[in-house]
């Protein structure tokens, strides 16, 4: 059976993909886990970024062998896939899914300046009540604050540039929400058309939040990509 290995997005963890995961592990061998920061590894020290969560994603990939797995990385974990893939060349295709490439300062800053943990705990007690249940009352603030810096400094650094897309050398689905509000459709372009061998997926009726998202469709979408 092919693996499947599936990335979480920021602020999130690898029970997000609880739905997902039982409808394809009838056809992939599927495996997850949770980054650094977050859901089981909330307690962790190490700094946040696309190249330390890369790191732990390769330990992980060699630990059960999962060179040359499928990957469906949302969000941030399409970006660690893709960032990961053009260091080690380990996977077959990868499909993102509204996963941020290009980060400018002013987007950059909006987005982390929503990510202030006073405000979302008066302003969206629901919204804080789910992180907390994540990633744990100790830790969820830090991690909030974590991620913002991240997003600065990708808008500042960015981890992969345009070019870097022609040395990622499998093939690419970079799937994107007709709803999503966070990735502009031209930058999704800009991605697709960096990429010798990409193809843009664009899903109805679909916003960013991976619980927006309608399950069977999002596995229509994999199975057929996977098995092109």
């Amino acid at each position: 059976m092919q693996k499947l290995l599936l990335l979480h997005g920021a602020l999130g963890c690898k029970n997000d993909f609880d739905a997902i995961q039982k409808l394809l592990s009838t056809h992939y061998d599927c495996y997850t886990l949770d980054f650094i920061g977050h859901g089981s590894e909330a307690a962790s020290e190490i700094p946040l970024s696309i190249s330390s969560l890369a790191h732990q994603t390769k330990v992980f990939v060699e630990l059960h062998q999962l060179q040359n797995a499928f990957v469906f990385g949302y969000s941030m974990g399409g970006y660690v896939a893709s960032y990961l893939h053009k260091q080690t060349g380990y996977f077959s295709k990868i499909y993102t899914l509204g996963t941020k490439f290009i980060w400018h300062l002013e987007s950059a800053q909006k987005e982390a300046g929503l990510l202030n943990p006073a405000t979302i705990a008066e302003k969206v007690p629901d919204y804080a009540a789910k992180l907390i249940n994540k990633h744990g009352a100790n830790h969820w603030g830090g991690l909030l604050q974590k991620t913002a810096t991240m997003m600065q400094e990708l808008s500042q650094h960015p981890a992969l540039s345009l070019s870097d897309f022609k040395a990622i050398s499998c093939v690419m689905a970079i799937g994107l929400g007709d709803q999503d509000k966070m990735i502009p459709l031209e930058d999704a372009i800009a991605i697709k058309n960096a990429h010798p061998n990409a193809c843009l997926d664009i899903l109805p009726f679909t916003q960013h939040p991976i619980d927006r998202v309608t399950t069977e469709l999002l596995v229509q979408r994999l199975s057929y990509f996977f098995n092109l």
